[in-house]
């Protein structure tokens, strides 16, 4: 501690304290969007009195006194403060009185010049499938704090599991999600039209799976999933999700038909499909064909491949291997292409793909130019980080991780700057500072679209239980060419 007495405009004489203050959540050294709801925080340090004052290089500062840590920042000035001060640095200081005034070290954090997508639409859901009966997709404004649920598995008595749901490209008004168990099908929202189909056909094992829209908006790859799913005693992964099989299909949504190619729907398990954002590469994972047991199934290891698809002739080329399992030791999954089409960014497990589950489970960073790859030290933690996606500019990033409780996980977002850089992520701001210590659900999947899903939820309710429309399957496709496909016939899990 440094014994220098300085005054503010709301505090005549304090000490100045060397070290920055605790906060809950951590909001330091790190580089937000300029529109951005404000980063509410909680003061850990031990005090009667507090003060916080907000600046930057243009406009007023926002000052809060008040005798509660709760720091709720004004919404209003919170965002004038951050738009007059693109590509600056955001100032906070914090004063707590104990005896007598103390004045922590600055903490700074810069404001971006690039906006964020200003919704985030994400699963929530039990924590290791606790209270599975009830889950729901929602939608949070990152502007503000608003909420909207966008469809809940309570509106029907059967409370079916619904997931995997996916946009092209941030488009709030083109969307996709899956329904399981009852009321089974893939329901598509194109611009206020909604329709459900049935995606299983005699010639596949297993309805639609993950989720990855072509950048035409026509076209999704769907992988095809024959899941096994157990409990285990290890603290560290406590639930095994592995493929006994798995294919990649491509489903046109102009003709409803199915198709794919023995380079997509092999011998081997193919999973996680991911667009270039010219559509001309299908970024995937995928293991050879092992021994019919459990233990093949969990401890295989999936290597990162792409190939080439043109989709105006509607033809594949060979698939080539990015980056194998061989080479890293580790199982590659869940890519995702940056959208100026230079990297890819990837988790990486022990083996199998299923990371939501894996405290070992970290980010990775491949440069296509180069093929060098390299870990995300910047934003890994030593708990779990998992599924991530792009905004629309490719500027930043969310991702799932359990950072904060190393218990659930919660939507983090990282800058991306123009050298290829990650920075120090935050998490999902929210109205009470407080929030993440009392609410213990998963945010699965999150998703940066960039406006408001405005579907209506009593309608959608109506959709989705209704009979779903079966869909097509190209017949010049050889039934042979997926995965043993005649063996499989049970309920998809």
């Amino acid at each position: 501690m440094q014994m220098i007495s300085g005054c503010s405009s709301r505090v005549k004489d304090f000490t100045l304290m060397e070290e920055q203050p605790e906060i809950f959540p951590d909001y330091t050294s790190i580089v937000i969007p300029y529109n951005i709801s404000p980063l509410n925080f909680h003061i850990e340090e031990t005090g009667s009195d507090f003060l916080v004052e907000i600046s930057s290089k243009n406009g007023r500062k926002i000052s809060i006194h008040q005798s509660s840590p709760k720091i709720i920042i004004p919404v209003k000035r919170w965002h004038r403060l951050l738009n007059l001060n693109k590509g600056e640095q955001l100032n906070i200081d914090v004063f707590v009185r104990q005896d007598k005034w103390y004045k922590y070290a600055t903490i700074t954090d810069t404001i971006a010049q690039e906006a964020i997508d200003n919704h985030l639409v994400y699963r929530l859901i039990g924590v290791v499938y606790k209270d599975m009966d009830k889950l729901g997709i929602y939608q949070q404004n990152l502007e503000s704090f608003e909420k909207s649920t966008i469809v809940e598995n309570t509106s029907t008595a059967e409370r079916p599991c619904i997931n995997c749901h996916a946009f092209s490209n941030n488009n709030p008004g083109k969307m996709s999600m899956h329904i399981r168990k009852a009321h089974s099908g893939t329901v598509i929202y194109d611009n206020g039209k909604y329709t459900k189909y049935n995606t299983k056909t005699e010639h596949t094992m297993t309805p639609a799976a993950y989720t990855a829209w072509h950048p035409n908006g026509e076209l999704i790859a769907f992988s095809l999933n024959r899941l096994f799913v157990y409990f285990t005693p290890d603290e560290n992964k406590p639930v095994e999700v592995c493929d006994q099989a798995s294919d990649l299909v491509l489903y046109n949504t102009k003709t409803n038909t199915i198709s794919t190619t023995p380079k997509i729907s092999s011998q081997s398990r193919e999973t996680a499909p991911n667009w270039s954002p010219d559509g001309k590469w299908l970024y995937f994972i995928s293991t050879t064909k092992t021994d019919e047991n459990m233990t093949s199934w969990v401890f295989a290891k999936y290597d990162l491949l792409r190939i080439p698809y043109n989709p105006e002739t509607n033809c594949w080329g060979n698939p080539d291997t990015l980056l194998s399992s061989s080479e890293t030791g580790k199982s590659i999954t869940w890519p995702a292409a940056s959208p100026d089409g230079r990297y890819i960014v990837f988790c990486m497990i022990d083996h199998s793909y299923f990371s939501i589950f894996d405290k070992e489970s970290d980010l990775y960073q491949m440069d296509l130019t180069t093929k060098e790859y390299r870990k995300l030290d910047v934003i890994n933690s030593n708990s779990t980080e998992s599924y991530h996606s792009w905004s629309k500019n490719g500027r930043w990033m969310v991702f799932s991780s359990k950072q904060l409780d190393d218990l659930a996980t919660r939507p983090h977002f990282a800058y991306f700057d123009t050298t290829g850089t990650f920075h120090k992520s935050f998490v999902l701001p929210q109205e009470d500072p407080l929030f993440y210590r009392k609410f213990r659900w998963n945010y699965n999947i999150p998703v940066l679209v960039d406006g408001k899903v405005c579907i209506d939820t009593s309608e959608f309710n109506k959709i989705y239980t209704r009979d779903a429309i079966e869909v097509n399957y190209d017949s010049s496709v050889k039934i042979d060419t997926l995965s043993d496909q005649q063996n499989f016939h049970s309920n998809y899990f």
